[in-house]
């Protein structure tokens, strides 16, 4: 497909951006935690942290080119407006910011609020709502209902309302994150993906229960720790349990498995008992991996989806070749994706170090069992 196609009205593209930033922020502010405190996701608002001394809650808007906080924009108003509207929820925060990459126009009367007292900032935003102008539907709504609460809750708010602008867009926050004193031990080589492993961390933490997207610094330092010793050690997280066997006991508990009866649909059984050992033996290692290593079974979950990619790329190059009418041309040219399968170098990823050739290929066969590979070339 032509790279000028037209954009479908259904592509959200620029709104995941704003996602992905948004989860960027949460790494930054991760990196900050201090002991005891703890980081709230998408609860009181985008970011809150909780901490004795220093509590905030954090608004973050990002706009894919330069833009302009205007005095009516609505990033601002409706960002006021929720908290003023929940602000017995907003007491026990000690600021209230509202992280932007937008900046402030030269003639802005939002641009000294930083600097000013809670009460000339009440008369800015006064100031601003007296004007009444002909195209306000967005503004005059949110403007008014600010001001239907009671003025001492407006000013309890107002004093604690930081506006952080021009921050860095998606484009420069990795690199920003990268100068954090936490990356000086990990090679510059592997910072993007200890960071992508806990970016992963991050947005996989509401899926289990109690399904909370809760972050406290003690078990973010101990996450972080256990990926960056990934990264940093020599020694590998890819163990077997001492004198196991090459091969189950029982075979033949094995012989209805799906990755054996797919090796039988390709008149294959010679390789079943070396597959069954594989499997076997791969499964072994990765209970035995999982019990000291947290970030085994992430970093397996990731490994096998590259493997399914590769197998994919195979098949359907092989499949350009095949003769889809001849039966024994599918036969041979799917023992021939097989054998190229197991052929595949042992490349260590992440935490299965050192990677080696009878895990690779079990974890093929997992993928078979368990993510829909089939080696017959007629079944897509």
């Amino acid at each position: 497909m032509s790279p000028k196609t037209t954009k479908q009205k259904n592509d959200d593209t620029k709104t995941k951006l704003g996602d992905i930033y948004h989860y960027y922020v949460v790494l930054a502010y991760c990196l900050e935690l201090e002991e005891n405190e703890t980081i709230l996701v998408e609860k009181y608002g985008d970011i809150s942290i909780l901490s004795d001394e220093d509590s905030k809650n954090i608004e973050v808007k990002r706009h894919q080119d330069e833009h302009i906080l205007s005095d009516r924009h609505l990033d601002f108003w409706k960002t006021l407006r929720n908290w003023v509207t929940y602000h017995q929820n907003m007491r026990d925060f000690k600021k209230l910011i509202l992280y932007t990459t937008s900046t402030f126009g030269e003639k802005s009367n939002l641009k000294p609020w930083n600097s000013v007292t809670v009460y000339e900032r009440l008369r800015i935003l006064m100031e601003i709502g007296q004007e009444v102008k002909k195209a306000e539907e967005g503004f005059r709504p949110i403007y008014e209902s600010i001001f239907k609460q009671d003025v001492e809750s407006i000013l309890t708010i107002l004093e604690k309302v930081e506006l952080y602008t021009k921050q860095t867009d998606i484009v420069d926050i990795e690199k920003e994150i990268m100068k954090s004193s936490f990356f000086k031990s990990v090679k510059k080589s592997d910072r993007k993906p200890f960071i992508n492993s806990l970016m992963g961390h991050i947005l996989t933490l509401p899926v289990e229960k109690p399904y909370q997207w809760e972050i406290s610094c003690e078990d973010f330092e101990s996450l972080a720790c256990e990926i960056r010793n990934r990264f940093t050690s020599s020694s590998g997280g890819l163990r077997l349990p001492p004198n196991i066997p090459d091969s189950p006991q029982d075979d033949e508990s094995f012989k209805d498995r799906k990755f054996v009866r797919e090796i039988k649909d390709i008149k294959y059984d010679k390789k079943i008992p070396s597959a069954i050992s594989n499997y076997w033996r791969a499964q072994q290692a990765i209970l035995y991996s999982s019990l000291n290593n947290p970030t085994f079974n992430v970093d397996l979950g990731e490994f096998q989806k590259d493997i399914k990619e590769s197998l994919d790329e195979f098949k359907s190059s092989i499949q350009d070749e095949c003769d889809e009418t001849d039966s024994d041309d599918v036969i041979h040219k799917s023992k021939r994706l097989y054998d190229k399968a197991m052929e595949m170098i042992a490349n260590d990823f992440y935490s299965v170090k050192p990677n080696r050739p009878f895990f690779q290929r079990g974890i093929i066969h997992k993928v078979v069992e368990e993510r829909g590979f089939s080696w017959n070339l007629m079944k897509r």
